[in-house]
């Protein structure tokens, strides 16, 4: 039995280089169209402008004549300013009918827009077992500085302290210059404690 041959796919079909010459032909059609688009509008655009305004011809004019030319192009742009605020209100008002009308046929056909929806978890994930186990070990291999995390700090300096806790200190002191036994000494803490 002889080899098959390959089939060959019915249609045109292109390298990637001939591709990639074609796309670039394309881009260069589309460039130049969309130039002389833009230059087309421009066009547009200066001869509404020249039908609306006439040049400015100021040679032969005196003071008196400039003056009066200024009121009157003054007088054009504020008149211009007040259509271009006209046709923004109008433009406004027929975009939101629009809106509107297109809600009522919405509501009519039945046919109702979906707000894109956020795409969340389906599952909440669990307690990390794990995560929890090695934050404990950590926990657990710490040092103590050995002071208290709530303790406040003293100052340590000549204060001048209140009269009241001077009295108690000499006491204090007057009753620990003597050697004590060490059943007395608690029980003059106990005392002591009883005082406070």
């Amino acid at each position: 039995m002889p080899p098959k041959a390959a089939k060959k796919k019915k249609g045109f079909s292109l390298t990637p280089e001939k591709k990639k010459l074609l796309k670039q032909l394309i881009m260069q059609k589309a460039a130049e169209e969309l130039k002389k688009q833009q230059e087309k509008e421009a066009a547009e655009k200066k001869a509404a402008v020249e039908a609306r305004v006439p040049k400015l011809s100021l040679d032969g004019l005196d003071k008196d004549g400039l003056e009066k030319k200024v009121r009157e192009l003054y007088a054009l742009v504020c008149r211009l300013e007040e259509e271009k605020y006209d046709w923004e209100g109008k433009l406004g008002r027929q975009t939101e009918e629009i809106n509107e009308l297109n809600i009522k046929v919405n509501d009519i056909k039945g046919k109702f827009s979906k707000p894109m929806l956020k795409r969340t978890q389906k599952k909440i994930p669990k307690f990390d077992k794990d995560a929890m186990k090695k934050k404990m070990l950590v926990q657990a291999n710490l040092k103590s500085t050995g002071q208290s995390k709530f303790a406040l700090e003293e100052e340590k300096g000549d204060e001048k302290k209140p009269d009241w806790s001077a009295d108690h200190l000499k006491h204090k002191e007057s009753t620990s210059e003597e050697p004590k036994e060490e059943g007395e000494e608690e029980e003059e803490e106990e005392e002591e404690e009883e005082e406070e």
